[in-house]
Formats: C-alpha cells, structure tokens, sequence
C-alpha cells in the first residue's frame, strides 16, 4: 500500500454537557438540573483560570461546525478523514467543548471532592453513550469506558464486564488516588485479571492534578512540570507493585504526557530498583519482581504520544522502543495537531525509516488494541497520507 494507516490514540468525544441527561438514570435527574449550571460557571471558570479561554475562543472561529464531531458520528467521519486517520482511540472530553460528563466525571476523576455515587452515575452516563457511539462505526471508533475503580471493586469489576459486553476496548482508570488503596494494593487483581483475558488495555491521561492555587503566581509552570507525573503514578505503583509480574498480559497505555522524558524515567525506575549501597537499607522494596521496571514497561506498557509530540518525541523513540510509541492527533482539542496533522507529521517524521513511521502511526495501535487489520487497511488506502510525502528530498 503507498499509504499510512494512521489509529490516533489520543481522541476525545462527550456529549454537550445538557444531553448527558438523557443517559442517566432518571433517580439522579433532580441533581444533575442542579449541578449543570455549576457545571458550566466552573469549566469556563476553569479556562480563565488556565489562560487559555481568550485561545481557544480564537482558536473555534471559523472551525465550530468541525468541532461538533466530539459528538456528532458524521461530522467526525468527515473530519478524521480529511485528517487522514482511519480510527481512534477515543477518551472522554472536556473544557475546550463544553462536554465533560457530570458530577465530577471527566478526565481529572479526582477521588476527592465529590459523590462518589454520583461521579458513578455520571461516568455510567458517558459509558452509555460512548457505547452508543462506537457502535454507529464500530472499525473507527475505539471507545474506552471510565471506571472508578478506586471505591467499591465489585462495581468496577461490572463496569468493565459490562464495558466488554458493549465493544469497549479499554477502561480509564483514575490517575489521582487521594486517600484510597494504591494500585498495588491486591483488592484490584480481579479488574487486573479480566482485563488481561479479555485484552482490554487499561489508561490513563494527562490532565488530571492536585488542586492548584492558580491565582498564586507560577501555578501553570508547577502544573506543567507536573502533569505528566500524575498521569504515570498509577503505573509506577503497577510495576513495582508486581502487577506485571502476576498479570504479565495485561496491557497500559500512557497518553499525553509528552516523550522526551519517558528514557530518563525507565533509567531511574531501573536504579530504584537495584540493590545499590544508598538504597540497600531499603529492603524488599522490588515486591520480588524478576525482571527491571524498564523490561515491565516495554512488555506491558505503550505512550499515547499527542499533542506535544515533536522533535524530542522522535529522538527518544528507540530508547522508549520503537514498538511502544503511538500517535494521537488529540482531536477536537488546539493543542493537537488537527487541521494541521499532515503537516505535523510530515515536519517531525520525515526522512525517518518506513518501518518506523508504520509502526509510530498505527502498527504499534494494531497489537495493542487487537484491531482489524484488514478492515483499517482498507479505509487507510483511501485516505491515509502518502508514504512519499515523507520521503527525504535528494539533495
């Protein structure tokens, strides 16, 4: 085929945050009607805060009706066409368009701060919906379910069944744990076990954070030296607390948290866990692992590479592995790459091997998520970017 086949693993889609209503169950209606406009005063509070509701305001015009395919399976159709990519990925959304699930139910899943019945109801909710929504084009759209595993597991434990009953490939899991049972903790080898037998691949994302101050002053610099710590948390706990080890199939997927620094975190997880003379003191700390953090991550770990992929990204991707790193256009966010996503790839893959950019853009996608090959080939000879264009020019 002259032609790529792009999975971007990094998409977003919500509902308006109004037509959440109706995948709820009717008993919490009376708190959503009075939570909505909460809602909305707080996530466009959130933008002013964050500096970027001027942005992204200027950034809409021209493009809204595109951006309606965050919901709208026709709208999105057209618009990852003309993007070039043949099938996502796709995580709840947020700000940008408004369409965050209820009741504390989005990307950030703080486990603090809310009902967890009702954050329940709202993730159920977007589940509901996200089914739905896949359904309609089941070889394109990857929907992955929220669970909020951290409260009761035998709730979680459902929702994943349930999840893998509707198409689902994958959970997103809470990045932030607050008080409650790390993810060591054996309480969660039930949703480790189904997961590996049935390859649901387990997520998390960046965004989510400790609740900044951000009318002191540098609350955005810590935030962005921060993110991506918050969002690998979880898969520190699941590699040094042997999760890998006992489940050695099961599949995570880190996504948007940038690359240039991935080497340098599989470099200090592997000197942690060594018997060195300043952390000899320490103990069993490595949970009786027989392989390094570093042999985990690159057996049962994959980066969801994004919205920050750049020069950096390339340059580390044989210290990641080559055969870790997929590509995302984040769609519908600015910070994508979309419109622009050939260009994008075409300045930061260019003149690299053939192998390589079919292994970054979708190969890497296709054995994680055991998708159709046969099927996305076909859509990809239709619209996926030329393999020439990437070719370096001669001199």
């Amino acid at each position: 085929m002259d032609r790529y086949l792009i999975v971007s693993t990094d998409g977003h889609a919500g509902l308006p945050m109004e037509k959440y209503r109706d995948y709820l169950e009717s008993k919490y209606h009376s708190a959503f009607d009075e939570a909505l406009p909460i809602q909305r005063k707080m996530t466009r509070r959130a933008e002013e805060k964050l500096l970027i509701a001027e942005f992204n305001d200027n950034w809409r015009k021209g493009i809204e009706e595109d951006l309606k395919g965050a919901w709208d399976g026709a709208v999105r159709n057209r618009v990852i066409d003309g993007d070039g990519v043949a099938a996502e990925i796709l995580f709840p959304d947020g700000i940008t368009e408004q369409n965050a699930p209820p009741f504390g139910a989005g990307l950030g899943l703080k486990p603090w701060g809310v009902d967890p019945e009702l954050q329940w109801a709202g993730a159920r909710a977007h589940n509901r919906w996200i089914a739905e929504f896949c359904s309609e084009d089941p070889v394109r759209r990857i929907g992955l379910a929220i669970v909020l595993m951290l409260y009761e597991v035998d709730d979680a434990l459902a929702e994943v069944k349930w999840a893998h009953e509707q198409g689902l490939k994958g959970i997103l899991i809470p990045a932030l744990m607050g008080d409650r049972e790390g993810y060591n903790h054996p309480r969660y080898y039930p949703i480790w076990e189904f997961c590996q037998e049935h390859n649901m691949v387990v997520h998390t994302h960046s965004g989510p954070s400790p609740d900044y101050d951000y009318q002191l002053p540098g609350a955005i610099g810590i935030f962005l030296n921060e993110f991506a710590r918050w969002a690998s948390r979880p898969m520190w706990f699941m590699i040094f607390g042997g999760v890998f080890e006992k489940f050695p199939r099961l599949r995570f997927a880190l996504t948007e948290v940038s690359e240039f620094w991935v080497p340098h975190m599989l470099d200090m997880m592997d000197v942690r866990a060594s018997v060195k003379h300043t952390t000899g003191k320490l103990g069993d700390f490595r949970s009786n692992l027989t392989m390094t953090p570093s042999e985990y991550f690159r057996r049962n770990c994959w980066i969801g590479a994004s919205a920050l992929f750049d020069e950096g990204s390339t340059a580390v991707r044989h210290s990641i592995g080559i055969d870790r790193v997929m590509w995302g256009t984040d769609y519908p966010h600015p910070e994508g790459s979309w419109p622009k996503t050939h260009e994008k790839l075409v300045t930061y893959m260019k003149g690299l091997p053939e192998t390589e950019i079919e292994a970054m853009l979708g190969a890497n996608a296709l054995n994680c998520y055991d998708l159709d090959v046969d099927a996305l080939n076909t859509i990809a000879a239709r619209i996926g970017p030329l393999k020439s264009d990437f070719v370096e020019d001669a001199a």
